[in-house]
């Protein structure tokens, strides 16, 4: 008999927990969001769901994607998607992720393998570069990906903007060193924001060092531009000083 009773009121107490459940849920249902917890809290203003428990973590789905640009084992890319991702991909490793709509976007940045290691955004997600050797420079490509390499760098200037019209304008810079080896290509490259690089708009004027003037054509009017010299050796390519215009 003891036992019935005992086995009875067990049943009982797990009912009145469900019910207890539900009902916090349906009263936190009619504020502007949805709360999950066992305080009878309502759910924050700006939350659509709001989970609270001290003890207990939220555990999202675990997936083994594909590819950080595949959105297998998924039908299709879903922008706001979030998962744990468990597989090791050449671009993904273990880890929170969320969908933009054309690629899995990390968290947290891959981890390293080796003391030194660093990160870089390749412009999709996060790559790691290996530590360099003593003595190496570490140097941006013409890609704007950094690199270790055993050159030395150009120095160099940029010049004055000169002849400003809607279209076009003047300018030109001067290698003062070649960094120890030969100059290759040169010139100023231009863009509508900061920190132009050989990948945007450019003028190819000799190789060598010394001064060299630039001709930038295909202009737009009333436009802010951002122009750099550029000298590109075994080493890499390096930039002059930054200078700015507005063409009328």
């Amino acid at each position: 008999m003891k036992m019935f009773i005992s086995t009875s009121m067990s049943k009982l107490r797990r009912k009145l927990q469900c019910v207890l459940m539900l009902v916090v849920i349906s009263l936190s249902g009619f504020s502007q969001g949805v709360a999950i917890n066992s305080t009878l809290n309502p759910a924050n203003a700006d939350a659509g769901l709001d989970i609270d428990f001290p003890n207990t973590g939220f555990l999202v789905p675990r997936v083994a994607l594909t590819g950080a640009s595949l959105f297998a084992p998924l039908a299709a890319h879903i922008p706001g998607m979030l998962l744990y991702n468990t597989a090791i991909t050449a671009d993904l490793f273990p880890g929170l992720y969320v969908n933009n709509g054309t690629n899995w976007v990390s968290f947290s940045q891959r981890p390293g393998t080796a003391v030194g290691d660093m990160q870089y955004w390749s412009g999709t997600l996060w790559t790691t570069l290996p530590a360099g050797q003593p003595g190496q420079l570490l140097q941006l490509t013409s890609s704007g990906i950094p690199a270790w390499s055993n050159g030395v760098f150009s120095t160099l200037s940029t010049a004055a903007v000169t002849s400003i019209t809607s279209i076009s304008a003047s300018s030109g810079g001067n290698i003062t060193s070649d960094g120890g080896t030969a100059i290759t290509a040169r010139g100023v490259c231009w863009n509508t924001s900061t920190g132009p690089t050989v990948a945007n708009s450019k003028t190819i004027d000799g190789t060598g060092v010394g001064s060299f003037t630039s001709s930038l054509t295909g202009l737009t009017t009333a436009t802010t531009y951002y122009i750099r010299a550029y000298a590109t050796n075994s080493a890499g390519t390096t930039y002059g000083n930054e200078i700015s215009f507005v063409t009328p």
